[in-house]
């Protein structure tokens, strides 16, 4: 199966955009509205610039070991012991991820379409595909992002349809909100980058790995570009105010359209970002499952997978309102920054400890 997991850099940048924006950019402008007002569209360009620091380092750190992924790094950095229970905390928050991932994913479409469905019935049938590409392999999830790429035109066209509908004046003052708001509003969009810190978990199966610093770039950036263009439009459509009250702007922006045959363009815009969220929680499925194999031994069979699949179904279940799944994230955002800091940690500690490193 390790054939099935490599991967080309086209096909990184596309698994990084799409994991960072396929469940990012749902709930984002309501939780950045609270914290920065109209001006969350500063914070979110600021972090994007942030992010792209941060991803330039960690390609350092992964170029220093060519053919390792952080598993093994930390074992040669802190020694077998420490580096293990770092292995394990790395595990338990891919994890974490995962369910979190998993469980807001399933709430959305509770949300939007299907209101009176138990989540115990509807997860299985949401998750189902993602976990029968991860089987397949990291080729056959990047193979998909592809045929992926093309929802997102929904993006352009969506601000097209809607730009009389913008308002200029709902996005100034610019900076009125304060240093103070919107530097700590950093923090809240940093969630939305979470994923660009995948890369030092596959790291080994990427090839022509002098070309994958440009398109891992790319695409934070882009990512980047697309967060600060959605805020700034449902700021610009609904005023901070109104955007504070909702779950998910990005689906409310379609219900301002109304379209000369067609009825509920909400609708079909849920239905077209179904793929894009699937596709950004089977990256870390992928990742969480593999670092289990990696760390604690465990083979890849049907049985381990199935109870591997059971495990994040039940977990993924148990929060019944969006609220408490706001406050996992919330965790996990704590945890992405923490685990971003603990890699650069690594790069500088690389130039100290230097058994594996490569010597060109």
């Amino acid at each position: 199966m390790e054939g099935n997991n490599t991967i080309r850099p086209l096909q990184v940048g596309l698994l990084i955009f799409i994991t960072q924006t396929g469940v990012g950019i749902v709930t984002l402008p309501a939780t950045l509205a609270k914290e920065a007002g109209h001006d969350g569209w500063i914070s979110m360009l600021l972090t994007g610039l942030i992010v792209i620091i941060l991803s330039f380092l960690i390609m350092l750190l992964m170029r220093r070991y060519s053919d390792k992924a952080i598993y093994d790094i930390n074992k040669l950095i802190y020694g077998k012991f420490i580096g293990f229970a770092f292995n394990c905390l790395l595990v338990i928050y891919l994890l974490t991820a995962t369910v979190a991932g998993a469980s807001l994913f399933n709430n959305i479409i509770r949300i939007t379409i299907l209101q009176t469905t138990p989540p115990w019935v509807l997860a299985p049938f949401i998750t189902l595909p993602s976990f029968y590409l991860v089987w397949q392999g990291l080729k056959s999830i990047s193979r998909f992002l592809y045929l992926s790429m093309i929802n997102y035109l929904i993006i352009p066209i969506l601000i097209i349809l809607l730009y009389d509908n913008f308002r200029v004046s709902f996005l100034l003052p610019l900076g009125e909100a304060g240093i103070t708001p919107i530097l700590y509003s950093i923090k809240t969009c940093f969630f939305a980058f979470i994923g660009f810190e995948l890369i030092a978990f596959f790291y080994p199966w990427i090839s022509e790995k002098n070309k994958v610093l440009k398109w891992y770039l790319i695409a934070t950036l882009a990512s980047t570009l697309i967060f600060v263009v959605v805020v700034a439009a449902s700021i610009a459509v609904f005023g901070e105010n109104l955007v504070k009250l909702f779950s998910i702007p990005f689906f409310n922006l379609s219900r301002i359209y109304n379209a000369p045959i067609l009825e509920r363009i909400d609708l079909y815009l849920i239905a077209i970002w179904y793929i894009p969220m699937a596709c950004s929680i089977r990256s870390y499925i992928f990742t969480a499952f593999d670092g289990l194999q990696k760390v604690f031994k465990l083979k890849k069979n049907r049985v381990s997978y199935f109870l591997f699949f059971a495990a994040i179904l039940i977990l993924s279940s148990i929060p019944n309102d969006i609220n408490q799944i706001f406050m996992i994230i919330d965790i996990i955002n704590n945890a992405g920054m923490g685990i971003s800091l603990f890699l650069v940690l690594c790069l500088v500690l690389s130039f100290i400890r230097k058994k594996g490193v490569l010597t060109r």
